[in-house]
């Protein structure tokens, strides 16, 4: 995890040196891989080091809180520094979060892992990579890749489409940042809460009823033209997004048994699942709206969302295997 973050910290200082199209997709191409490698360590990393006693769907609450909560800070911190003194100082100056990062890694200690208290007699099996492969298909660890896909895909096609909506119906550029703002904000607020309420209607049944009802919400997008009701809207569906996100994460926590897939796999499978659908998503919302519109995007994309969705569940289930 330390090199990962050092490669990271590198490039975010070589953005800005990198002038020429070539060089820029270099840092990029390795940031990203860095970038990717860092999240999937240290989520097993955290998991890992949770003391046995400490509440699990509250840590992944926090957890998921404190992401939100970042790229929400950093893209609006980045944004004024960028204003005020150019982009190349901007990178530079983001480079030092890194060495903070890892100067807390190589000076902070974690607590013994809570596996290995709660379980002192039960050694990790040290898999062959194929029969570890073998068990991400196991119906549990497919559900839990099949929310994070689909739920990252419906965040994304709506966070594209938004603006050209939004200008289609007459909101300013700063009445679009608005509710993109605000969606980002009620995501940071409410993740940390998430994990009690998660505990209370289990994150099973949360996964699976949060995405339906987020993806209705964007399906009245097209009735309303005004900014109000939009920004509504966008609350609405930015707090079930939040309630599925924690109720997913917690289930990779709880409902795997990592004596037959190792927790890195895991972590590995849940974040490339996000990945693929934050891909997916303006991918498929572009080839939608040029056959509907942009307003007709709304309707049609989550509804052929939702309707994979259970397919997929459907698919996943273990008779169906």
């Amino acid at each position: 995890m330390l090199g990962a973050i050092s490669v990271m910290t590198l490039c975010t200082f070589l953005y800005s040196f990198a002038a020429q199209s070539l060089y820029f997709a270099l840092v990029q191409a390795f940031f990203g891989f860095a970038y990717g490698a860092t999240g999937t360590i240290y989520l097993a990393f955290f998991v890992e080091a949770l003391p046995p006693d400490e509440d699990r769907h509250h840590a992944m609450g926090y957890y998921a809180g404190c992401l939100a909560i970042g790229y929400s800070a950093g893209g609006f911190a980045a944004g004024y520094v960028a204003d005020k003194f150019g982009y190349a100082l901007t990178f530079q100056l983001a480079s030092v979060l890194g060495l903070i990062c890892i100067a807390l890694l190589l000076f902070l200690r974690p607590p013994p892992s809570s596996q290995a208290v709660k379980d002192p007699g039960k050694e990790k099996s040290d898999q062959p990579a194929l029969a570890s492969l073998k068990a991400m298909l196991e119906p549990r660890l497919a559900t839990i890749v099949v929310v994070s896909l689909f739920l990252n895909l419906l965040h994304q096609m709506g966070h594209a489409f938004l603006p050209l909506y939004g200008l289609a119906v007459g909101l300013t550029l700063t009445q679009v940042g608005a509710i993109r703002a605000f969606y980002s904000l009620c995501n940071a607020i409410i993740r940390p809460f998430s994990g009690s309420v998660a505990k209370r209607v289990g994150q099973r049944r949360l996964s699976r009823a949060g995405l339906p009802l987020q993806s209705a919400f964007m399906m009245l997008v097209p009735l309303f033209h005004d900014f109000g009701p939009l920004v509504t809207l966008f609350v609405l569906a930015g707090f079930l997004r939040a309630l599925v996100l924690v109720a997913n994460s917690i289930s990779m926590v709880e409902d795997i048994d990592t004596t037959r897939v190792s927790r890195g796999i895991v972590s590995g499978v849940y974040n490339a699942a996000g990945d693929i659908g934050n891909i997916l998503g303006p991918s498929a919302g572009g080839l939608i709206a040029t056959l509907t519109g942009v307003a007709g995007l709304f309707v049609v994309g989550p509804l052929m969302i939702v309707v994979l969705f259970f397919l997929s569940l459907w698919g996943c289930r273990p008779s169906a295997r």
